[in-house]
């Protein structure tokens, strides 16, 4: 009997150890999960998903003040239209500044660059001068492989032209930090270059507005500024986040850069104005470009952001003390450990029905609390680092990641309708009349949204110039880095420019400024129907398929041309004497790298042969013929590029 009972307390006490180790084994798993999900918050390993996030804060935060001291002066669609080419002559700057000046504004902030000298120069710098409250910009190379409190630069991109900055009130760098997915949030409040600290355009130009000395701002870096009785948040870097007030055309004020001349013109000339002068009185004027394909950068907002609004963005929160404040690393650590050691004992307190409804609750409030803080008081703190981390403590995380996988791809769809409305946007909407040359043009997407690109030039009755190209990548980033190219093709396409030197200056802007890591290809050509010569340059395009009246078909080519954005290179030219009746066909690779159900592709010798079968009749007429070929080569089902082709016949000059 008393052996009987020491089996029993043996067995007992082997089953008490078992209960014991799955106790404390019940603990230790969650505990290293917790540690490790502790690391991903201090690293911020999650933060694309939180940039998303905050984002989402900004779409559903009430409708923000707004001060009627900041108006923007829009250099827009009408002022290209009436003044030309974009940059304008310097004169109607010095014009505008007198119009406001006149008017009583109170600052003249230019988002325009001034390092490139140009014929009236002097003008500007004399109504500068006079007006005595002009802030312009300059703009550094930020050194991105140097990680300190504070963002650093080699050297300048583009400085201002000593003569204006003299004149000027105040000089400060325009340059905006992009987050990793390409959206800008935030601004480095100084730079250091050098020994120096260099404050940025908007924040100098708002110290001026509220009288605030340069003397009296503290900063303290990766902290925050003290500007008098003005304290900005700053993250890590020294940068201030952008507190982002709603969708452009939505905020501030705006007026069209040409209808204040014209306000200004008519009142010196006694007629009634097309403006009232009141609207500038005691107000800063932030001067920017908002044409499309010219300074656009994605917001929380909206894909396609004028990078002027960043400077009226920044104004309207020092005049009204309203910041973005982000919660130290420390205390997001210690919110995440306090809410998971709560919701774990939750969970293994409550059966799973329970425990689910206690995660919809710890999910909604956690939710509620990030609003209510951003809202309120401008505290950005993370949210979904806890979120994640409470879902994986219960298993309806599959559920959760199935909910937003499909939220996921409406997302997409939406992203990718915008990114074809800005492709769109950027295409020729009519075809070109010049003297002695017809053209056709087509493309066919592959899919919502796709790369190619093309335009035409005019220079004048007798001279054209057509650019074809294909951007790598697709969505939005790709939309927006082919909106980039389209408008830098247009400032540098002049008619004295020769080609190969156009496709350089296109490829040093690509390759300074372009921080997607995207690349163009482009074949960029001029019809001179006075001296019947073709000039052209390629970068890294398929060649142009040139065919006489009754020769084989050629492909123009040159010697050097490398991809466009991708690294410093040269580019040459080349041309071609032409005569009544030949045809120039451009295209990308969506034509030659047609697949059919064989896996073959349909290649130049097919698209020659088709031409060269078929040179009589107009340039619509053969683009009929070839697409009716890639058809029939190429289901439109089994379309996996874009198809752009472009027809030139040479008709009678």
């Amino acid at each position: 009997m008393a052996r009987l009972n020491l089996f029993d307390l043996i067995n007992l006490s082997m089953n008490n150890n078992l209960k014991v180790f799955k106790r404390t084994a019940g603990f230790i798993i969650p505990l290293a999960a917790l540690l490790l999900i502790s690391a991903v918050s201090y690293f911020r390993l999650l933060d694309n998903y939180e940039l998303v996030s905050l984002d989402r804060r900004f779409l559903l935060r009430p409708a923000a003040p707004i001060s009627d001291k900041v108006v923007i002066v829009e250099i827009g669609e009408d002022a290209v239209k009436k003044l030309g080419r974009f940059p304008f002559d310097r004169n109607y700057h010095a014009l505008l500044i007198k119009a406001l000046s006149a008017f009583g504004a109170k600052a003249i902030v230019f988002d325009l660059l001034f390092s490139v000298p140009q014929e009236h120069d002097a003008e500007l710098e004399e109504a500068i001068k006079q007006a005595g409250n002009v802030y312009i910009p300059f703009a550094f190379d930020i050194d991105i492989n140097k990680k300190s409190k504070i963002v650093s630069a080699n050297g300048y991109v583009a400085k201002c032209l000593e003569g204006l900055a003299a004149a000027s009130k105040g000089i400060g760098h325009i340059n905006i930090v992009p987050d990793p997915d390409g959206k800008f949030r935030r601004i480095p409040l100084y730079i250091k270059y050098g020994n120096n600290l260099y404050p940025h355009l908007s924040f100098l130009a708002g110290c001026g507005y509220l009288g605030i000395k340069s003397e009296d701002v503290r900063i303290y870096q990766g902290e925050y500024a003290l500007c008098a009785n003005i304290r900005i948040p700053l993250d890590e870097r020294s940068n201030l986040i952008i507190n982002y007030s709603g969708n452009w055309g939505k905020v501030f004020k705006h007026y069209s850069y040409v209808d204040i001349l014209q306000t200004y013109l008519a009142g010196m000339a006694g007629e009634k104005p097309f403006l009232s002068p009141d609207f500038f009185k005691d107000k800063v004027c932030i001067v920017g470009i908002t044409t499309a394909g010219m300074d656009i950068h994605p917001s929380p907002f909206e894909p396609i952001y004028p990078g002027v609004g960043v400077h009226a963005e920044t104004l309207n929160s020092m005049i009204n003390n309203k910041f973005i404040s982000r919660v130290s690393r420390k205390m997001n650590l210690y919110v995440l450990i306090i809410s998971c050691l709560f919701f774990s004992f939750i969970i293994f307190k409550t059966k799973p029905m329970n425990g689910f409804l206690a995660l919809i609750l710890a999910i909604a409030l956690s939710l509620i609390a990030s609003l209510f803080l951003f809202n309120n008081f401008g505290i950005w703190i993370d949210i979904v680092c806890p979120v994640m981390v409470m879902g994986a403590l219960y298993l309806s995380i599959a559920s959760y990641k199935y909910l937003g996988e499909w939220r996921g791809r409406i997302a997409l769809d939406r992203e990718l309708d915008i990114a074809k409305k800005i492709q769109e946007s950027f295409l020729p909407k009519n075809l070109p009349r010049v003297n002695g040359i017809d053209i056709a043009a087509r493309m066919i997407t592959a899919r919502k949204v796709g790369g190619d690109l093309y335009d035409f030039v005019e220079f004048g009755p007798d001279e054209l110039g057509i650019m074809a190209g294909d951007v790598s990548g697709k969505g939005i980033p790709a939309s927006l880095f082919m909106a980039m190219v389209s408008g830098a093709f247009k400032s540098f396409a002049l008619p004295e420019v020769k080609p190969e030197q156009v496709l350089s200056n296109l490829n040093y802007k690509l390759v300074k400024e372009s921080s997607s890591n995207l690349f163009v290809t482009v074949f960029y050509a001029i019809f001179d129907m006075r001296s019947k010569v073709l000039r052209y340059a390629n970068g890294g395009h398929l060649p142009v398929l040139y065919l006489t009246k009754n020769k084989a078909s050629v492909f123009l080519n040159v010697e050097d041309g490398a991809p466009l954005g991708l690294m410093d290179g040269a580019y040459s030219g080349g041309e071609k004497r032409f005569e009544e009746g030949d045809i120039f066909i451009f295209y990308t690779d969506g034509v030659t790298e047609a697949m059919n159900a064989k896996e073959e592709m349909y290649g130049v010798n097919r698209l020659a042969s088709i031409v060269e079968n078929n040179r009589v009749g107009g340039p619509e007429a053969l683009l009929d013929i070839i697409e009716k070929d890639l058809r029939k080569f190429e289901p439109k089902a089994a379309q996996h590029d874009d198809i752009t082709i472009i027809v030139a016949k040479i008709g009678a000059g």
